[in-house]
């Protein structure tokens, strides 16, 4: 009974009937989306928010996928109710011409009778204007929810507009850093409002973020778990993601799967950037305190639909479990997961949208048509509907239609042989006719095609002969050369204007594998004038991987530089390039009287990674500053010298920070079976944390998750 109902949905005049499938392709999409993501509760937020990205493109693309795919029959599906054709009987033959009309094949006559053909045109206005008041429903409230987007946009753009600017060291710090561990090439504008209450990231094309008024109160730690959530919406595209969920959701709004998928688009995105806060070192527990304050002080969230607010209190409690459990999975997925998801989504889509349904054979059928004297049977149908929709008048016509055939056939007096030869010309001249065509049309495009590449190519030659010539004389292959590292690096070494001479320093980074560059940015960091200009090009040359001329460089600015940023950015740049040979530059500097090249001294010998870790930075873990022992840890982590084992538990016995606590223990979880005693006595701890901190050190050097805050070193921008 259900198919069958089905079957007359889709046979239903006018659109309604595709539209309907389609609408029914729509919603087996949804549903295997939510299938999936229900099997994938324990996986990534990432993965699942992939799931659901995708799903949403493909539900506005049903349409497209239909018209386009070549159809696949499912016999699983109704078939469309098809025309019923009737055939109408063919009238006895008088005796007298019965002969001459033997071998006159009569054409078989059918009209179309589902509907009664006098109460046609009035079922089709009746129908029509079904059609018309669900399209001007659909259309208004379509309308009304773009309206209340473009609302939206403009009330950000107002916000932003009416926002200053958080250019001062304090938030360019933490922005460059976070933006820089994101690996984002351009962090976007941030700026401060007193109308918005949440933070919020928005701008389709141009990312910004916008925070509350009270911002600046915030501790440095906030100001970085904020800024990289923020950041990790900019990294991950999202607002692309969100106008996708919101134009869906104004397409199909009176589907509520739809709604569905939007909300769950949104709530996926926010758990994954909550992901990436903490697989980039967040502690989990003071991230999540920094939300729940942020969520806890806004009232009345005010923020307009098309930004991305960093938290909202109907979302918060399932972020906040996912958060602090332990057993969720925080990565993104990865480029195969991801691929996967979208291969299996893709092909969902394709076979659901390219699915039509099979023409199936009717039911019930009787055969109406009769067959007259002499006329051949195979020339009249046999199967009929079983319904008749004629009335009397109907076949009056047909009769006396009938009749007037038959004379114009008997007085023509064509019989079979007649019709076969007509039949054979008319086909010998449309197959000559269709011939002379494809032939034509194939020569003149072969010959268009044919010029235009002649043109080209000569075009080419003429212009790259010379080229061409002499690599052919010196068994060279041309190759395309870039002249802007030749052009920064003379702006870097001859232009008068300090703030043009950092702007080439800082875009010579991207061509720090070349000679010319490197070359350019140690003369620059030896000898220019400006101490920024000398920062930056200390920064760039991090950007040479494995370069004797850079690491020189840089051993000498740590040596002899008088001014301390100038030395910081060298000495991180040197931990950076990761070069083994500067470690005994890196090891002079473990004493200096500057905390933050202490600290980043520490920091690049843990990058550097030496065989052995350097008695000097093991005598770190007595620093007076807790950032610098707790860097040190993480060094003596990176470096996993089974030798330091004793030093860091005699510092775990002597440290009354809990959080040093947490990092040197975290940093014997490194050293394997050699940490077992000292982890042993913390298995009977009354602190939970460091009880758990200890089980995981005994479960494996990564079992306690990734190293937290803080990181030295921000990206500089111009």
């Amino acid at each position: 009974m259900v198919p069958a109902i089905v079957s007359d949905i889709i046979a239903l005049p006018g659109w309604n009937g595709p539209m309907l499938l389609l609408l029914a392709k729509a919603t087996l999409i949804l549903v295997a989306a939510l299938g999936i993501t229900v099997a994938m509760q324990r996986g990534s937020a990432g993965a699942r928010h992939l799931v659901w990205l995708a799903t949403l493109a493909i539900v506005l693309l049903v349409p497209a996928v239909t018209a386009w795919v070549p159809q696949l029959p499912l016999r699983i599906l109704p078939a469309r109710a098809e025309s019923s054709v009737i055939t109408t009987p063919t009238p006895a033959l008088p005796a007298a011409v019965e002969n001459r009309t033997a071998s006159v094949p009569t054409p078989a006559r059918t009209i179309t009778a589902p509907q009664a053909i006098a109460t046609e045109e009035d079922g089709f206005f009746s129908s029509m204007n079904g059609v018309s008041l669900a399209l001007t429903i659909w259309a208004v409230i379509a309308l009304a929810l773009g309206v209340w987007l473009a609302y939206g946009a403009l009330a950000v753009r107002r916000i932003v507009r009416g926002s200053h600017p958080l250019d001062t060291s304090d938030w360019l710090n933490p922005l460059y850093e976070v933006a820089d561990r994101l690996e984002l090439d351009e962090p976007p504008a941030l700026l401060g409002s007193s109308e918005a209450k949440m933070p919020f990231a928005c701008g389709f094309l141009k990312p910004t973020i916008v925070l509350p008024s009270d911002c600046d109160t915030w501790s440095s730690d906030r100001r970085r778990a904020v800024l990289l959530h923020e950041l990790a919406h900019v990294k991950r595209h999202d607002l692309v993601g969100h106008t996708l969920g919101r134009l869906a959701c104004a397409i199909y709004w009176f589907h509520p799967l739809v709604w569905t998928a939007a909300k769950q688009l949104r709530n996926e995105s926010e758990r994954a950037c909550d992901d990436l806060a903490l697989s980039c070192g967040a502690r989990a527990s003071d991230y999540a305190e920094h939300l729940l304050d942020i969520v806890t002080s806004v009232r009345r969230d005010s923020t307009p639909a098309v930004a991305l607010a960093m938290a909202r209190r109907k979302e918060f409690e399932g972020r906040m479990l996912a958060i602090l459990d332990p057993e969720l999975r925080h990565s993104k997925p990865s480029r195969r997961q991801s691929a996967a998801l979208i291969g299996s989504l893709a092909m969902i889509a394709i076979v659901v949208g390219a699915a039509a349904p099979a023409p199936r054979a009717t039911e019930a059928k009787m055969r109406v048509a009769t067959q007259s004297p002499g006329v051949d049977p195979q020339f009249v149908p046999r199967d009929v509907p079983e319904k008749e929709c004629c009335d009397k008048s109907l076949d009056r016509d047909i009769d006396k239609s009938t009749d007037k055939s038959l004379e114009r056939i008997l007085g023509k007096r064509l019989d079979k042989d007649i019709g076969k030869a007509v039949d054979k010309s008319l086909d010998n001249s449309l197959n000559t006719t269709i011939a002379n065509s494809v032939q034509t049309s194939t020569h003149t495009v072969v010959d268009n095609i044919t010029q235009e590449a002649i043109r080209q190519s000569t075009s080419f030659v003429g212009k790259n002969l010379g080229n061409i010539v002499g690599s052919i004389l010196s068994g060279k292959t041309p190759a395309k050369t870039d002249d802007r590292p030749a052009l920064l690096a003379n702006i870097l070494r001859t232009d008068s204007d300090p703030q043009l001479r950092r702007t080439a320093a800082w875009g010579l980074a991207d061509f720090a594998d070349t000679r010319i560059a490197v070359d350019a940015l140690a003369d620059a960091l030896r000898k220019d004038s400006d101490a920024s200009v000398r920062e930056m090009a200390a920064w760039a040359l991090a950007q040479a991987d494995d370069d004797a001329t850079a690491a020189a460089a840089l051993s000498t600015a740590i040596r002899s530089e008088s001014n301390q940023n100038v030395r910081e950015t060298a000495v991180w740049a040197l931990g950076n390039l990761g070069d083994r040979d500067s470690y005994d530059a890196l090891v002079a500097v473990l004493g200096d009287k500057s905390k933050g090249i202490r600290m980043r001294a520490v920091w690049a010998l843990g990058n550097v990674e030496p065989r052995e870790a350097p008695r000097a930075l093991v005598a770190m873990l007595r620093d007076p500053d807790p950032d610098v022992r707790e860097v040190t840890a993480w060094a003596l982590y990176q470096i996993e010298d089974p030798s330091t084992v004793q030093a860091l538990n005699d510092a775990l016995k002597s440290e009354s920070n809990k959080e040093l606590q947490l990092s040197y223990i975290r940093a014997l979880a490194a050293m394997g079976e050699k940490s077992v005693d000292a982890v042993r006595g913390l298995l009977t701890s009354s602190d939970p944390k460091i009880k758990s901190m200890a089980v995981r050190a005994l479960a494996g050097g990564h079992a306690a998750g990734p190293w937290p805050w803080p990181w030295p070193q921000p990206r500089p921008f111009p």
